[in-house]
């Protein structure tokens, strides 16, 4: 995938930047992976992804702040995507894989997770269920969590730790989630078998 990229950027306009080129080149495998989860087959991943890295090079004067560089990646593989789809079928539905990209509808889903994460934890072991609830929730530092509940310090962090690895279980069991280099939530798959009614916005 590499190589992809690397060949895109020699066919593109000079003056992307080494900047920018290495940071298209890093995030090259994960784009082809976001892309291949919404196609149906590896050669038309790779087909969409060199199309969504030639359009990157072609558009790098529309990125005015290179801190966004990954959710604007983002957006071009995702606009690929759906060019696609219209192209080979323009009277269907697009799939909901691709759904959900205004701020709207990002925080709609980021509320159906949070719904599905309060089911979850209801889940913890109790040793562990509020103190993530606390630092989760309620967004509560560290240091307060253990004055609340009469914890050591020490006993907070091993406990939230272990806490969010448990509900990060049951949430990727649920839904497969696309995050950028910071964490931040950019995109969202149900899983159709696995999905949780919570999650899914079924009732």
């Amino acid at each position: 995938m590499t190589s992809a990229a690397q060949s895109v950027s020699r066919r593109a306009r000079p003056g992307s930047g080494a900047g920018f080129d290495a940071g298209v080149l890093e995030f090259a495998p994960r784009l082809r992976a976001f892309i291949r989860r919404r196609v149906r087959d590896e050669a038309t991943a790779d087909d969409l992804t060199q199309e969504a890295l030639l359009k990157v090079y072609r558009s790098r004067a529309t990125l005015r702040d290179d801190t966004r560089l990954e959710a604007w990646l983002y957006r071009i593989a995702r606009g690929t995507i759906i060019d696609h789809y219209r192209r080979q079928r323009p009277t269907e539905e697009l799939p909901a894989a691709l759904t959900g990209e205004s701020p709207d509808e990002m925080a709609a889903m980021r509320t159906r997770v949070l719904t599905s994460m309060k089911r979850f934890l209801a889940e913890l072991p109790e040793a562990y269920r509020e103190p993530v609830r606390l630092a989760e929730l309620e967004e509560l530092p560290l240091a307060r969590i253990a004055l609340r509940l009469n914890l050591s310090l020490t006993a907070v962090k091993s406990r939230v730790r272990r806490g969010r690895a448990m509900l990060k279980t049951k949430l990727q069991a649920c839904c497969r989630f696309e995050f950028d280099r910071l964490g931040r939530m950019i995109g969202f798959e149900r899983r159709q078998q696995l999905c949780c009614d919570d999650c899914s916005g079924r009732k």
